[in-house]
């Protein structure tokens, strides 16, 4: 049976090996390894593996795609095929949870809330990063009247700053995303993205370009007020609360 995509049509397998972009990576990398300090972390979607290889500690990684975990496991790699809305963990499992562009694939994203909720103990982090309607993207759909986003085949809802209802395909504002949060036990506690990307063209130049992607530059970018409010990622970090 060939699998559809929210708006009925067919779904491509689009996933390429090595697809992450290098900041993105980066980005949730920094900030695993500055706050998980101790204890256990899941990456929740781990994918082929590539954010496990650059979190420090005890880390374990998860998934649903078979051929994905495959790689994960050739680099030797602790992977196990799971679900992220029925886990299978116990109780109060981790200390910390990544989830990398994941939950704009989930249909229902309060059961996965409240499964990681479910395995994180109290005064536990999870670090969510999703893509984001850009300025550029904004300003074509309003210009065209088309969608103009991240992933229409793949991608349950798209993840933007500002209101975006001409399309039948279900964009959801950041604040209402986190506000979801909240109500499954979740507080947020920093807010963070990749608001710069390096031209492709420039590739040649690459420490200019790890220079001006790393962490330590984005409170120059986050300055500008429409390139702060219009990230190509955005990352939240929230915490578990107490039962």
């Amino acid at each position: 049976m060939t699998e559809l995509n929210p708006l009925g049509h067919a779904s491509p397998d689009r996933y390429v090996k090595g697809a992450w972009p290098k900041a993105l990576l980066d980005r949730m990398a920094y900030w695993a390894n500055r706050m998980h300090l101790h204890g256990k972390l899941l990456d929740l979607g781990c994918g082929e593996g590539a954010l496990l290889q650059q979190v420090n500690g005890d880390a374990f990684g998860a998934d649903l795609n078979l051929d994905r975990l495959v790689l994960s496991a050739e680099k030797n790699l602790p992977v196990t095929l799971a679900d992220g809305c029925l886990l299978p963990f116990v109780d109060e499992t981790f200390d910390m949870v990544i989830s990398m562009e994941v939950l704009e694939h989930v249909p229902d994203m309060a059961v996965m809330m409240r499964e990681v909720q479910r395995v994180l103990k109290p005064g536990g982090h999870w670090i969510v990063s999703v893509p984001s309607v850009t300025l550029r993207s904004w300003y074509e759909m309003k210009k065209e009247q088309r969608p103009y986003y991240c992933d229409e085949h793949e991608h349950f809802r798209e993840f933007t700053a500002v209101n975006v209802d001409w399309f039948e395909h279900k964009f959801m504002r950041i604040d209402a995303f986190e506000e979801m949060f909240s109500r499954q036990g979740f507080s947020l506690c920093h807010r963070d993205g990749v608001r710069y990307l390096f031209p492709q063209w420039f590739s040649r130049f690459s420490l200019l370009q790890g220079w001006l992607e790393s962490p330590q530059r984005d409170g120059f970018w986050a300055v500008i007020p429409w390139v702060r409010k219009f990230p190509y990622w955005t990352v939240l970090i929230f915490r578990r609360e107490a039962s």
